[in-house]
């Protein structure tokens, strides 16, 4: 009931703003007189602290324009809402979305996430032809661009991997483990001493978080055993590839073995507590994405931290970090103040100040010039910026048969580790719905 609530919500956001799209354009108000910004993203600390010193700079620039900057928690919730109503009542000029590509094989109102659905009905403003655009990575503005058009800067990468504490590693004569098999040892010995290995939580999240675990495996055991050339997403959207693979069977067991490592009652503890319990030293290895390094750091400013890539198989060469886009900043089209929101993007893409954003929230930055000096850049070492594309693993649709939507995918795997399900049932739950899925 909750996504179909959403999506009536999508829809009827989508035709009010299609009822007052017009002609659309790229200028908007050109009025020399005092103007207005308005700005909306989720909350990410070290993200809004320096978006608000930028848009403070931004304004000693252009005095006449003003930005208000709003912002909401999380991702879905209340940020949600935030953008539906931003939709249905043009309120809005800069949308903070994140990159909705791959779309699904046939997309629909049904199956479309809300940001699918925007830019697939030209409900946010081309920004092909920008002087920033051909500044920035092509492979990055692809996973914002529907035909053709580029519909959001993407403000770069962040990545998927295991962080780790270099004092404990010392402490038990510890190497960077680069194959599974190693992985586990490491995760045992640690046990063996009383030290919690692995880190994550899942309060006010859900099991989804259990991706930096299954994510990881699924490209590195199954991903790299297809042709060269093709993802996993297109094998199993072309029938090419099927979730009864025991690749992926293999997939579900090492999952379930790497969460015996975890710490106790990690389904209670609060995602949001996570950087600040790793960095006071409650596990050793901290399962999460980069973005939380600034917090890591600001929780524990001595605290040694090392980065490896979750090394799901026993061939060290397939384990690579799994990289995601983030913040994105997309001009909606019926932005009140077009020019206005179009000198914000293109003041936040100068080399300099763009590196303030890099620098204070650790991504990987999408700018294919400058010089970036990041907490994060330390700690990913050679690793910082490189990656797979979690494009690259299969899109969920948001509806249809049961276990293959994205909100109850990763409860089949919480009930597999808790005994509900072996392993070969969750795969054939999967695959069960799937050719309806992709028919």
């Amino acid at each position: 009931m909750k996504r179909y609530a959403l999506l009536l919500a999508s829809a009827a956001a989508l035709s009010a703003g299609l009822a007052g799209c017009g002609s659309g354009g790229t200028s908007g108000s050109s009025s020399s007189g005092p103007q207005t910004v308005k700005l909306i993203t989720w909350e990410n600390p070290p993200a809004v602290k320096v978006l608000k010193k930028i848009d403070t700079e931004f304004h000693q620039k252009y005095p006449n324009i003003t930005v208000e900057y709003q912002t909401a928690a999380n991702t879905a919730g209340g940020y949600q809402t935030m953008q539906q109503t931003a939709i249905k009542s043009d309120s809005t000029d800069l949308m903070g979305i994140l990159p909705f590509e791959p779309l699904p094989k046939h997309p629909t109102i049904s199956n479309e996430s809300d940001t699918q659905l925007w830019a697939t009905h030209d409900q946010f403003l081309a920004l092909n032809g920008q002087p920033w655009v051909k500044n920035f990575s092509k492979t990055d503005e692809a996973t914002a661009s529907y035909n053709g058009k580029i519909y959001g800067l993407v403000t770069g990468v962040y990545q998927y991997g295991v962080f780790y504490n270099k004092t404990i590693f010392t402490k038990y004569h510890l190497s960077v483990p680069t194959t599974y098999n190693q992985f586990i040892h490491v995760d045992q010995v640690l046990k063996s001493h009383g030290v919690t290995p692995l880190f994550v939580g899942l309060q006010n999240v859900g099991p989804v978080y259990l991706q930096f675990i299954w994510k990881p495996l699924m490209q590195e055991v199954w991903g790299t055993t297809l042709p060269h050339g093709t993802t996993l997403d297109a094998a199993l959207w072309n029938g090419q590839a099927k979730w009864t693979s025991p690749k992926f069977i293999e997939v579900l067991k090492r999952t379930k073995q790497v969460m015996q490592y975890l710490e106790p009652n990690f389904a209670g503890v609060p995602w949001e507590s996570m950087p600040g319990d790793f960095a006071n030293g409650k596990a050793a290895m901290l399962l999460d994405g980069s973005w939380d390094l600034p917090s890591v750091q600001q929780a524990n400013p001595k605290l040694q931290v090392g980065f490896f890539p979750f090394p799901g198989s026993n061939n060290a060469s397939n384990n690579t970090p799994t990289t995601q886009g983030d913040l994105t900043f997309a001009v909606l089209a019926n932005s009140k103040d077009k020019s206005a929101a179009l000198k914000w993007l293109n003041f936040f893409a100068q080399p300099k100040i763009y590196a303030q954003y890099v620098n204070a929230t650790g991504i990987s930055p999408s700018l294919t010039e400058g010089t970036f000096n990041s907490y994060s850049s330390q700690v990913l070492g050679t690793w910082f910026g490189k990656g797979e594309s979690i494009n690259n693993l299969p899109a969920l649709p948001t509806t249809g048969p049961y276990w293959d939507q994205t909100t109850n995918f990763p409860t089949a795997i919480m009930d597999m580790y808790q005994g509900k399900y072996t392993p070969n049932q969750v795969a054939k739950m999967y695959q069960s719905g799937w050719p309806q899925v992709i028919k």
